[in-house]
């Protein structure tokens, strides 16, 4: 779902879905004397509507600008809080597209963005990388993982973790700037995992005494979470006494009853692709499932 906002109102955005699958949008108009434009992408939206609704909104947004002949600059942002195709940031085999690279030009396409705000990227600098290679016209602010974890816990939240565990080594630094933010220290895992299919094949915790401690797993995204249960199992094997998962991005595709017993609490920025909401990780967290 896509909302309109110019100047602090919202723009009516009716969305039309013809009996072949082909949508369209149709705006109500736009204020001639709009300072700024603002097109929000709504994280529950699925990554393979994003691309085709983006494209057909901003047209429409360019259409009406056209129309008024706007005499003054209009600022233009995308908020889009979760990147379609992050962790698609290469080739991973032969035959595989650059998904990220695909999306971005689309971005770059589009045109006329003075700031795309993105939070939590997967490989920031996979982004950058890209960017500065094609010579996209992309000034993309991101919101970093310490920040979505800040407003994702409530101000009466406990913070009281002994030490918290990157799930790997490419999250210790992320990792480690929310260890710094609790004042506690910050360790990783390593976990090898097959790249042709995917599924993660070894996980090993480092050398570290985790009898009666209270684990923070922090991460980007979680999927089915394979990898976060994984290693909860572990930690709990080990003696911690509470492992809990924040996620910015939580997907959760099969729901979250399978953390039930292994994971404690998960703290999410937000839901992804609309398998779940923020009332579904409140009731796992309340013992409701």
């Amino acid at each position: 779902m896509i909302t309109v906002f110019s100047d602090n109102k919202e723009i009516p955005v009716n969305k039309v879905e013809f009996s072949d699958g082909a949508i369209t949008y149709k705006l109500d108009e736009l204020n001639p004397e709009a300072r700024y434009i603002s097109i929000n992408v709504d994280p529950s939206t699925k990554v393979n509507l994003i691309r085709e609704e983006l494209l057909i909104v901003a047209e429409c947004i360019s259409s009406l600008v056209d129309e008024h002949y706007f005499d003054h600059n209009v600022k233009m942002i995308l908020n889009l809080p979760y990147l379609p195709y992050g962790r698609a940031d290469r080739v991973f085999e032969k035959g595989n597209p650059n998904a990220l690279l695909s999306f971005l030009n689309t971005l770059h396409d589009i045109s006329g963005f003075d700031e795309i705000h993105i939070c939590d990227i997967h490989n920031l600098q996979a982004v950058k990388d890209i960017v500065y290679r094609y010579g996209f016209n992309l000034n993309i602010i991101e919101k970093s993982q310490l920040q979505c974890f800040k407003d994702s816990l409530s101000y009466d939240n406990k913070k009281d973790w002994d030490v918290v565990i990157a799930p790997d080594k490419g999250a210790v630094e992320k990792a480690k700037t929310i260890a710094d933010y609790l004042g506690v220290e910050c360790v990783f895992a390593d976990k090898v995992r097959d790249i042709s299919t995917g599924k993660l094949t070894e996980m090993n915790l480092p050398d570290y005494d985790f009898t009666g401690k209270k684990v923070l797993i922090p991460d980007d995204i979680a999927d089915n979470a394979g990898t976060h249960v994984w290693l909860a199992d572990l930690l709990k094997q080990s003696g911690a006494s509470q492992v809990d998962l924040y996620v910015t991005h939580a997907i959760f595709p099969k729901g979250m009853k399978h953390l039930t017993g292994v994971i404690d609490n998960v703290y999410c920025y937000q839901t992804v692709a609309g398998y779940i909401n923020k009332q579904t990780v409140l009731d796992f967290n309340l013992g409701k499932l």
